[in-house]
Parts: C-alpha cells; structure tokens; sequence
C-alpha cells in the first residue's frame, strides 16, 4: 500500500481513548473478519458496537443459533405512514445480509462465545430513509436496496485513479491484492492503520454536502452518541464500523454531543425479520452493490482460514519469524499475522480449477487434467508478474479463460467461464434456526389473501370466477395468482379462460381458477423469501433474473408477456431496453419469429387494456420484423424435420402483417418471400406454404403453383416423393387453390396413379396430413369431384361390395392362423 500511495498525505490517525477500539471493516471481507477476531481477542472488550440499525437488536440471538446457516439477513421494512417522504405514504424496505466471513457477524459470534455483551448502533431503518434525500443512499429505488452499500468506499474518482496507479483492471482487484491477500501477512495493528488511510483518503473525495444528503452525517452521528454513552458508564468498548465512516465517528467522539431528535411514529410502522438469503443475491456481479465479487469463492478462502487458525493457532509466520513464533511485522500473539494462513489463496484456486475442470468434463466440453496443471501453472506465474504472494480470484478467471477456453471467447466456447461463475458464486440458501420470526413474504402473502376474501385455510378446494375485464378487483387477483404460478407456489391453477402465453382460448373474458391451502403453500414461500419481502417483489426480482439469464428472442419475449399478465408494467419498461441487446445477438430464425409473435400480443393485450401506447415495444416489434425479414432467405433450406415450424413461422408474419397496425409491413413481406423463393434448393413443404401465401396475396402466382406442382408430379423419381411435402405446404395456407384451379385435382389424381405402390404407403401419412387440413364439407366436395374423375359419384364410394359370411370366417382362420405363427416365430411379443 505504502508503493500505491506514495505522494499521498497520509493522515496521522490518533486514538480518542484508550477505552475505544474503532475497527473499520468492509462488509463481507475475509481478512476484516479474520482481524477482528484477533482485535476482540487483543482488546477484550466490555462491550462491542455494530453498525447496523438498532431496532434488529431482537434479531441477535437469532443470527447467533448454532442452527442459523448462513447466508441470511434482516429484513427492514418502513411504512411511511405519517407522509414524511411523500404524499403518496408508500412502502419502504432494504436487505442487510450476513454471510459467513462477514465481519459484523463474526463480531456478534465472538461476543457470544466471550460472553460480552453486543448490539447494533446505527439508527433505526425508518430514521435513515428520513434523513437521506431522495435518490441519496438508501432512497436510490434501484433493484434491491441494501442497508450496508459501501459504494462512497469503492466508486469514488479518488479509486479510480488509485486503481490506474496500481495498473488493475478495477476496485475488485485492488482490494483483493492489497487487503485481502497482503492483509493475511501483517499485523492487525497495521492492517487497521492501512484500513484507515485508505478510507480516509477515499472520504477526502466525498464533499460534505454528499454526505449530508446520503445520510452519513446523521448516522456517524448516533453511532457516536452510542458510543459515547457506553464510554460514560466506563466501559472498554469495541467499535466494528463500515470503513468509510470510522474517521467521520472518531472526529465526533472529541466534539460536544449533539442530541438525536427522532421522527413520531406509529406503531408498526417499521418492522424487521430475519430471513434465509442466498449467495446468488450477495454476489456484487448480479447487482448488490454491498457485496464481493464470487462470494462462493471467499467463502471458501473464510473457511480455509478458519480450518488453518483452529489447526495452528497463531504459530509461526510463514512469511518468516523467530523461533518465538514473533511475526516479522512486529506483532505477537493475537496481534501477529495468521501463521497458517498463507496459501489459502492458492488453495482454494486449484480447488476451483479442479472443479470447473470436473464440470466441464460432465458437459462434454474439452478440459483435460493437463488443462488443469496449465491454468494452476498460469495463475501461478500470472500471481508472481502481479507482485501477489498467491494467485486469487482474478488470476483463476484469467487462468480458465487462457487454458479452458478453446479458441476466442463467445457462446459456443465460454461454457468453462459460465461455469467458473456458478461455482464461484456459491449455490448456498440460508437456513434460520427453530422459533424464528416468520418472513414478510409470508405475511404479506396471507394479507392479501384476506384482502381479496379468499378462504385461505381452507381444506378444502375453493372456486373463483373472475371477470377481468368488468372489474378491477379481479383484475389484481387475477395478476395476484400468476404471480403465485410464477413463483410455483402451487397455491391456485386456472382451469377456465384465457392463455395468451400458449395462444388458447384467447376470446374468453372470463377466467375460473381453483386454489387450495396446503402444507407445502408455506414451505414454499419461505423458500422463495431470499427473493423479497413481499409476493410482487419477490416476483419482480425472479423476473428480473430470468430475464438478465435468456439468451433467445423468444424466451425474453415469453417473460415479456408474463410480466404483463402480472401487473409489471414499470418493470416491462426496464426489461424492453436490454430486450436489445438480446435481439442483436439472437440468430435463430424460430426464436425471433416467437419473440415476434409475442411482443405482437403484447402490443394487442396493451390495446385491449386500454393502456397508452408504448413507443419503444412498437419500435421493438418492427426491429425484430427486420431482422426476420433478413433471415427469410436463408430458410430455404431448413431440414424436413423443422418444415411444419417454418411454416407455422410464415403464416404468422402473413396474418400478422394483415393487421391494420402493421399493414404497411406486407409488402415487404411478399418481397422476403419471393426471394425465399429464388434460392437454388427449397425445402418443398416450405416452397408449398410460402406460394400459398403469395397465392392469397396475388391471383398471379395460380399459374406459378400448378407449373411447380408439375414439376415434383412429372419429374424425376427423385421428385415424385417430394410433392407429398409440397402439397401440404401448399394446403396449409392456401387450401382453397384446390377448389379456384379447375385441373389441379386432375394433377393430384395423375401423380396417385403413376406412384409405385411401395411410394404410395411411404407417402401416405403425409398425404393424410395436407389433406387433414380440410374441413369435413371441403373433404366432401373434393371426394366427390374426384369420384367424377372416375365416372362415378360421391354417394358410390360409400357402398362398399358385401363380403359372404363364409369369406369373412374364413379370414378371421387366416388371420388367427397368421398370428400364431408370428408368436412361434418370436416375430411378435408374447
């Protein structure tokens, strides 16, 4: 550190007494929590102070249980109930997780283990959303608000220029190179000294103003206080504070106190709760701010420490020592660096390269073990050119990227990347110990229940019928229970109505559901909890995340849609701008035509519910037009297996473009399919369908269908079995080619007759399929104008020859006789 901020005034940090140890930490570091320990241990303190609001002091002994399994957290909620932030009274809420090398959580487990007395300092939830402006702090509004966002400590201009000095790529990896790894080879004592220049230096960059509307001013303030006043009843007391606001504390504790004036509330206005969280949400590559990057990966490196404190003590300095066990950095005892911590790092990098490697294998994707002794040798000499004493997380990335990826990175070869991501992430869910508070999902899912006067603890199946379009409460319960379906909650089933997703039944205005209380309703709320406090956030959240994870047009559009049927509109607006970027990256012909059909059906279900029309969803729907209109081409020569698909694809576009709304894009439309057309091999089934389409645009192409039909009925015996697929092509969308053109039956009935038998039989299942696409009067008709082929008429075809008894029974012997050689023969199953 003392290299990277060479230049730099270094504030002198001095103690306000000797009774006070402020800890500054980062939230969820390894090495602040591996520190703290040791400080506890050093300081043996009365008691000791959390940052964290102090109305989850209740919460303590809960995140204390030895049955607790990280990770967790408190829920905070705040209703503004009185009108101090808005007119509108709304809701408020934030998360403050807890993961296993957590500081504040070690913290909590000490004091436990020592018997010392521990609570939380920091003002309650609602007093910080009142003291922060809004879109300051804790009233950003953006995804899933977090009580303990260090972005003041890691977002400033005076990190950026900090990490341009130290030639890394971003904060992430400064931290991990000079706190966390060379964290674990110091002092305590000069680990807290490096801790507090840098947050110090970090602070300079932040104007008063800025923290005054953030809220940091009003907060250091109470935590000062709290302190102070266990100072006064003379106790020693232990301070973990967040990094960035350890010198604004210690600066008020050597000030007069000034008192807190809280807001009146009322009661319940806020609440907070434990609930199960997961290294998913902790993980600061999917959004929380808060967080590490791969907390899957430093909770292994926690734990390995652990594992090598429990085994070594304080021992001797790997880095170099005395006998004595003295650390060279001049501490001893709890103060000296962890002797058995150096070579957690690689430790745990080549227990990842083994894993990924292992995966990789399980998914067939090309990773040998000597793969694997290339990367553990890269991130090794990747480590050594860095000046880091054990490659880390950024040395394990850059390692699989070099030596499991095969050729550039994209789609087709990043699976060894993809998995590196899951793994270090962590696929851990929190468990709360017996007799914990329930979480707010829960509550607010039974709240609403009742609202609507649903029977809720029902045993037995309840019916409700619901008129969506006529009434506005059944309208939000309806969006009320396919939120619950998305969740799979298992609570309510819709058996009558509309299902615009599948595209049944969609001129129903009614829709029936069934619903039913169970024992498992519960169960899966509190699983589904880490994604929020209530049914609607949590939903949001789970859209959100499948949304960020689709890789198709279609799939992103199908959750579109399901964000519509549930109410999201605002959440609609949001996802509509990354539906870009996956509509450029999408090259499947299938999954932009679906994607195209839904955001059609989304655009009629905005119509049909009378909300304002939506710009960039029009602009979308077109976007994706152009991009099917590029591929059509291409579509030639799809494989037989994928010709009903194409299609089904083209006659949507066709039907879609004779919409008023989009009239104007059918004339484009018939130039794509035409030169679909011009292609030198076309898919007959396809070449059949898209002539219909230009047939039932323009009379013009009558002649064009009869000449190509020849073509596959006269042609060679390579042809012949090709005018099945064409005729069904043809019939699909233009059925009625068969009664305007006088001869073209005439032309089937030619190819019927020069068919060898064995053809025919091989023809005949696709036969029946484009001639299934008739109704029972047009099978009729076409029956008996080919009966007058013949000479014959339709009612003659339904007499069949009578067959004299003795005939029939002597077949019943024949067929008897038949089958029991086939069994003898072991030709057919017993």
């Amino acid at each position: 550190m003392e290299s990277v901020l060479r230049g730099e005034k270094v504030p002198e940090i001095e103690k306000v007494s000797e009774s006070v140890y402020l800890f500054p930490v980062r939230h969820h570091s390894p090495v602040c929590g591996f520190h703290l320990k040791r400080a506890i241990a050093a300081f043996n303190p009365d008691v000791i102070l959390i940052e964290g609001p102090e109305n989850a002091d209740g919460l303590i002994p809960v995140l204390t249980d030895p049955e607790t399994r990280t990770p967790v957290a408190c829920y905070y909620a705040y209703r503004d109930s009185r009108g101090y932030l808005g007119e509108k009274k709304a809701a408020y809420r934030c998360y403050y997780p807890f993961l296993e090398c957590s500081p504040e959580l070690v913290a909590l487990r000490e004091a436990k283990a020592l018997g010392i007395p521990a609570s939380f300092m920091d003002l309650p939830y609602g007093e910080i959303l009142l003291g922060t402006v809004e879109g300051k702090g804790v009233r950003t509004g953006e995804g899933r608000q977090t009580y303990n966002d260090d972005y003041l400590l890691s977002r400033s201009r005076y990190v950026a220029l900090l990490c341009e000095k130290a030639e890394v790529r971003d904060f992430e990896e400064f931290w991990e190179r000079y706190f966390e790894q060379k964290g674990l080879r110091i002092s305590t004592e000069e680990f807290v000294r490096q801790m507090r220049t840098y947050c110090e230096l970090s602070r300079r960059y932040s104007s008063k103003e800025e923290l005054l509307e953030d809220g940091c001013l009003l907060r250091e303030r109470h935590m000062a206080n709290r302190i102070r006043k266990a100072l006064d009843e003379g106790k020693r007391v232990l301070a973990v504070t967040g990094g960035f606001h350890t010198s604004g504390i210690e600066k008020l504790l050597k000030e007069p106190q000034k008192a807190d004036v809280p807001h009146p509330m009322e009661a319940g206005d806020q609440e907070v709760y434990p609930m199960a969280y997961s290294m998913e949400e902790a993980d600061a590559l999917n959004g929380y701010a808060s967080g590490m990057q791969s907390p899957g990966f430093y909770d292994r490196v926690w734990r390995r420490l652990q594992a090598a404190e429990q085994g070594s003590g304080t021992g001797r300095c790997g880095a170099g020592g005395d006998d004595a066990g003295r650390c060279v950095t001049g501490g001893s005892g709890a103060d000296s660096c962890g002797a058995g911590s150096h070579g957690v790092y690689e430790e745990t990098v080549l227990e990842y390269l083994i894993m990924v490697g292992k995966k990789a294998r399980r998914q067939e994707e090309s990773v040998s073990s000597y793969d694997e002794i290339c990367a553990y040798t890269m991130a090794k000499g990747l480590a050594a050119l860095r000046g880091k004493a054990e490659p880390g997380l950024y040395e394990l990335r850059d390692s699989v990227r070099s030596s499991y990826v095969k050729g550039e990175v994209n789609l087709s070869t990043d699976a060894p990347l993809r998995i590196l991501r899951e793994l270090t992430t962590g696929d851990q869910v929190g468990v709360l110990c017996k007799g914990a508070p329930r979480p707010p999902l829960l509550t607010d899912f039974e709240e609403t229940c009742l609202a609507f006067g649903m029977k809720l603890h029902s045993a037995l199946e309840q019916e409700v019928t619901l008129e969506i379009f006529s009434k506005e409460k059944h309208l939000r319960m309806s969006r009320f229970f396919y939120q619950l379906d998305f969740l799979e909650i298992g609570f309510a089933r819709r058996t009558k109505g509309a299902d615009l997703v599948n595209r049944r039944d969609r001129s129903r205005i009614r829709e029936v559901w069934h619903y039913k209380w169970n024992s498992q309703v519960p169960a899966r709320l509190i699983d589904v909890s880490i994604r929020g406090g209530t049914v609607e956030e949590a939903v949001t959240n789970l859209l959100l995340k499948r949304f960020y994870e689709a890789n198709s047009c279609a799939e992103a559009a199908r959750l579109l849609l399901q964000g519509f049927q549930m109410g999201l509109w605002e959440e609609e607006k949001r996802l509509q701008r990354q539906f870009r970027e996956i509509l450029a990256g999408d090259g499947d012909f299938f999954s932009l035509s679906r994607g195209f059909s839904d955001l059609v059906m989304l655009s009629e279900l905005q119509a049909l519910y009378q909300i304002r029309e939506d710009k960039e969803l029009t602009e979308l729907t077109r976007s994706c037009f152009q991009k099917l209109l590029q591929m059509l081409p291409s579509m030639a020569g799809i494989a037989d297996r994928q010709m009903k698909q194409g299609m089904e694809c083209c006659l949507m576009l066709y039907r879609t473009t004779g919409r008023r709304t989009y009239v104007g894009l059918r004339e484009p439309l018939m130039e794509g399919f035409e030169r679909l057309l011009e292609q030198e091999q076309v898919q007959p089934g396809l070449q059949g369908a898209v002539m219909g389409l230009l047939y039932g645009q323009n009379r013009v192409y009558e002649k064009r269908i009869r000449e190509t039909a020849a073509g596959y009925i006269h042609g060679t015996r390579e042809m012949m079995p090709k005018s099945a697929a064409f005729l069904r092509g043809l019939f699909f969308t233009a059925r009625d080619y068969v009664f305007v053109s006088g001869d073209f039956l005439k032309l089937i009935d030619e190819l019927l007759d020069r068919l060898p038998d064995e053809t025919f039989l091989q023809l005949l299942p696709e036969l029946r399929m484009a001639f299934g696409y008739f109704t029972p009067l047009e099978t009729d008709r076409i029956a008996g104008q080919a009966a007058a082929l013949h000479g014959r008429n339709k009612s003659e075809l339904l007499r069949g020859e009578k067959v004299l008894p003795a005939v029939y029974s002597y077949g019943e012997r024949l067929d008897h006789m038949a089958g029991k050689q086939l069994l003898e023969s072991d030709v057919l199953p017993g």
